[in-house]
């Protein structure tokens, strides 16, 4: 079975790392989508977060990374995808992805939607938040991996 993960990854964090692991050992193929939303100001440009996906990911070899634009239910039946991914941190987050899963059913009906709840490691980290303590100054080496790390200094050089 095949199954996709999206989302931005602006950028990359553990917290989705946690995700793609489990679902790697799920799943035969794993495709992270990282979908452009033009109403969304990133940090990172597309090529840089599917460079920083690649290398966070390398040891997975069922896990694939794509760029994508447009629907997840359009992607999903274009790359014949069998189930979307998603990670869920809190109830704001299930309520949310509960009604993008009934969207994408309504779009494209033979994939499924499955809801994964995060960690209990990871269940407060978000893009948002690594952004904000690195800027704040903090130390985010337990929040991301290290190549992550490395382009949140070069990117303030």
């Amino acid at each position: 079975m095949k199954a996709l993960i999206c989302g931005s990854f602006d950028p990359v964090t553990n917290g989705h790392l946690d995700i793609i692991n489990r679902t790697a050992s799920l799943f035969d193929t794993v495709i992270v989508g990282i979908f452009v939303n033009s109403d969304k100001k990133y940090l990172f440009d597309v090529k840089k977060r599917f460079e920083l996906l690649k290398e966070a990911t390398k040891n997975l070899v069922n896990v694939t990374i794509d760029c994508c634009e447009g629907l997840v239910a359009k992607y999903v039946e274009k790359n014949n995808v069998d189930v979307i991914v998603k990670g869920i941190r809190n109830t704001a987050d299930y309520e949310y992805e509960y009604e993008m899963a009934k969207i994408n059913k309504l779009i494209y009906n033979k994939a499924e939607t499955l809801l994964m709840p995060a960690s209990r490691e990871t269940e407060f980290l978000s893009s948002g938040f690594v952004k904000t303590m690195f800027f704040a100054g903090e130390d985010i080496t337990d929040f991301v991996p290290q190549c992550v790390k490395n382009a949140f200094f070069n990117k303030q050089k």
